[in-house]
């Protein structure tokens, strides 16, 4: 078993890493093609994450209904596996704090994609992000943000950051939330993991098994309001994914 273990983290991490170099190549020339088009983008998204779960061996188990129209996502954070297990029916794109823009082939993908980076230094950025959020709704595209902040291994959830939250309620943005919840639970990459040492570590498994569960869609008048109901449901709801794991 830890033969296996350690043959399945020799080819997946660099198969990983080749694979998001390969296809973000693919993506920029996709990007330049069509600049004012997402659905083509979101159609190779769609593709890359199909790739990365049959070659990390992750099996989703969906639950809820998707929004029937584009949406801010709204769910609790575990680990970089995360931003791969979201499904829509429209284009996406993240909302990100900046440091993340940097980092080598994912930082750069998801440039590519879109992706809203916040720098929480700017006293600006809330009106900026604002400003950014309603554009990409208004062109069709949904939202996916992780309001932790961080990644966080759980079962309890961190305190949603707030400005999200006043953001879709003054602009009348409709919020989805997500559940997210691991099997196991140490797939969590927190504090101050390394990548590599983590990654080899759980690349190493068979499957990574997760549940993700769609709450209703719903638009807020007020920001405060809308951050403890979401908060209030995805903790319970993740509370009872992980009861259904620790009975199975």
């Amino acid at each position: 078993m830890v033969i296996d273990r350690f043959a399945r983290s020799c080819y997946r991490i660099p198969g990983f890493l080749l694979y998001s170099l390969y296809q973000s190549i693919r993506l920029a020339r996709i990007v330049k093609r069509h600049p004012d088009d997402p659905r083509p983008v979101h159609e190779h998204l769609l593709k890359f994450i199909e790739g990365v779960h049959k070659l990390m061996g992750i099996e989703v188990t969906v639950q809820g209904e998707l929004p029937s129209e584009p949406s801010v996502f709204m769910g609790n954070h575990r680990s970089y596996v995360d931003a791969v297990l979201i499904p829509s029916k429209f284009p996406v794109t993240f909302v990100a704090r900046s440091e993340s823009e940097h980092w080598p082939i994912i930082g750069w993908g998801a440039t590519l994609l879109g992706t809203i980076w916040v720098n929480r230094k700017d006293p600006d950025s809330r009106r900026t992000t604002r400003d950014r959020v309603r554009q990409r709704l208004e062109d069709g595209r949904s939202i996916i943000i992780f309001p932790e902040g961080t990644t966080h291994k759980g079962p309890d959830l961190l305190e949603y950051r707030p400005s999200m939250f006043y953001i879709c309620a003054d602009g009348g943005f409709p919020i989805t939330p997500v559940a997210i919840e691991y099997k196991d639970p140490d797939i969590a990459w927190v504090g101050n993991d390394w990548f590599i040492p983590h990654a080899w570590k759980h690349f190493g498994k068979k499957r990574i098994e997760v549940s993700v569960t769609f709450g209703e869609t719903q638009r807020f008048e007020d920001g405060g309001v809308a951050q403890t109901a979401i908060h209030s449901w995805t903790a319970k709801t993740v509370a009872s994914l992980r009861e259904a794991y620790d009975r199975s």
